[in-house]
């Protein structure tokens, strides 16, 4: 699988309710608003926001999600393929910066303090590193385990350093997760995504590990849910 359809894929089957879409629009009046989501992948939150905003920019620096975005255009929604620090040095002009699942990155707070407005809105997303999904890479001991609790630390230190870089309106800790069909499409996303982020290959006996952690995380329907503990911060 390529990997615009292994990003669609994963995706799909995550946050079905979309409990991050409904947590935004709960907490945030978008009516009117230019709203910038940045690496927004394949728009996850761009496309239905855009109901609700005035204009909304998708930027991602990834050129793999430009054919994406050619086939699904939307009036009000413009693809930016670019890098976060140059666009946002030269276009300034968003109500609201929505930061989703970001790479971890100290320098990017400097550039946020830069590209806001006075009146600018930030919501900021994460995942909580001990999330059932997020440890499923510890779990098939891929790598070693001071990199997982390493990865958790820089996700706290991240978090602090934009709490005291802008005025936090919200805080908490909101619940999703991925819901997978059966045990099959579990694998074979699963599988997947381990590529997609990690570019990892499972040899035989770590496939047979992941085998077990969807066994352990199988309904009584068969389905396969892995819970997703998500931080929800909104901040100005």
């Amino acid at each position: 699988m390529n990997f615009l359809k292994a990003f669609v894929e994963d995706c799909r089957y995550y946050d079905r309710n979309q409990v991050e879409l409904k947590s935004i629009l709960k907490n945030v009046n978008l009516k009117n608003k230019r709203v910038i989501d940045i690496g927004a992948g394949i728009g996850r939150l761009s496309f239905p926001l855009s109901k609700y905003a005035k204009e909304i920019v998708a930027l991602d620096n990834d050129k793999r999600f430009v054919k994406y975005y050619k086939k699904h255009k939307k009036k009000n929604l413009i693809f930016i393929n670019k890098d976060a620090s140059k666009y946002l040095n030269a276009e300034k002009q968003f109500d609201i910066f929505i930061i989703a699942w970001p790479t971890i990155n100290f320098k990017f707070i400097n550039l946020l303090k830069k590209s806001v407005l006075k009146d600018s809105v930030i919501i900021f997303i994460t995942c909580d590193n001990t999330s059932d999904f997020e440890t499923i890479v510890d779990k098939l001991e891929l790598f070693d385990k001071e990199k997982f609790k390493n990865d958790i630390m820089n996700k706290k230190k991240f978090i602090k350093k934009i709490e005291k870089n802008f005025k936090l309106i919200k805080k908490e800790k909101i619940k999703t997760e991925y819901l997978y069909p059966n045990k099959k499409i579990a694998l074979k996303n699963i599988k997947n995504y381990l590529k997609l982020w990690f570019n990892i290959t499972l040899k035989k006996k770590a496939q047979l590990r992941l085998i077990k952690i969807i066994d352990d995380h199988t309904l009584k329907n068969n389905q396969i849910k892995f819970e997703e503990k998500i931080f929800f911060m909104i901040l100005k």
